[in-house]
Order: C-alpha cells, then structure tokens, then sequence
C-alpha cells in the first residue's frame, strides 16, 4: 500500500482536493468512512480523519463498529463530502493499526480536538486507488463530468 505522501507525489491535484473538501476552516477534517463487517455487512460512518506528517490517519474509539470492521476487514473507502458543482472525493485502500508509540503520540498531537483518549485505535490510511469528479459547465446543456483517477503502481509493474 502507498502512503499519503506517495498519492500527494503522484496526484497532487486528486490530494489537494481532499484536503480542500475535507478540512474545514477550523482545521477539523470530516468525512465518511465505509467498512465492512466480517459478515460482509457494509458500514457507514462519519469520521475526522488526520492528515499528520506524511500520513492520513483515523482515530476512533474501541467499541465502534468501524473499528470492529477494520480489525476483521481492513479495507476502506474514505468518501468527502459534496464540494461546488457536486465535486466528490474518494480515496480506498487498507488501514493498518499503528502501534508506535511515537507515531501514536504524533497522530494525538495533530487531532485539533479533544474528543479521543490515547488508548483508543490509530489506523493508518493507506491508499491504493483515489477518484475525483467534478462538473463542468454545471447547468447549461453541454454539463460534463471531469474525473481524476490515480491508483497505486504495484510493485514491479
């Protein structure tokens, strides 16, 4: 899997924008993110995601079920919330569990609020596919979507 700074390197326009939909003005990102149970039942949830150093990150207590999914299943699709001209973001991959206790205390140090105990889960968001799509010319007759796509290069390929 990539690193967050490996997508802002190979798609700086796709990473921009997630940082532009995704953090607002009181530097708090938020977004939605899906899992799935390991009855392959899918989950939905509102998350703040942490961009911290070169990573993206996700902090979430123990006993959510976002958390029970991505010990079981741990891929996910990070989903922005609708920009201008309906402009969406998504980035999937597999989220990692961190259990370094410096990288833990960084990410904890970069959480602009206090809502999480340093006990609780860090998972490490690592991207393999990002897509954004916006509109142009919204509202006139020629309206056509613009997509960006990037996905990971496996390695050797």
């Amino acid at each position: 899997m990539a690193t967050w700074s490996e997508l802002e390197a190979a798609a700086p326009e796709i990473a921009a924008a997630a940082r532009r939909l995704m953090v607002g003005a009181d530097g708090v990102a938020i977004a939605f993110l899906a899992t799935a149970s390991a009855e392959a039942r899918p989950h939905l949830s509102p998350v703040c995601p942490v961009f911290c150093g070169n990573g993206l990150y996700l902090c979430a207590s123990a006993r959510t079920p976002k958390v029970r999914d991505l010990h079981v299943n741990p891929v996910f699709v990070l989903h922005a919330f609708l920009g201008e001209n309906d402009e969406e973001l998504q980035v999937s991959g597999t989220a990692s569990e961190v259990s370094d206790v410096a990288e833990r205390g960084a990410v904890h140090d970069a959480i602009p609020f206090a809502a999480f105990d340093r006990s609780d889960p860090i998972f490490r968001l690592e991207p393999d596919r990002a897509l954004q799509v916006y509109w142009e010319r919204v509202g006139q007759p020629d309206t056509k979507p613009v997509r960006r796509r990037w996905q990971e290069t496996p390695a050797g390929g």
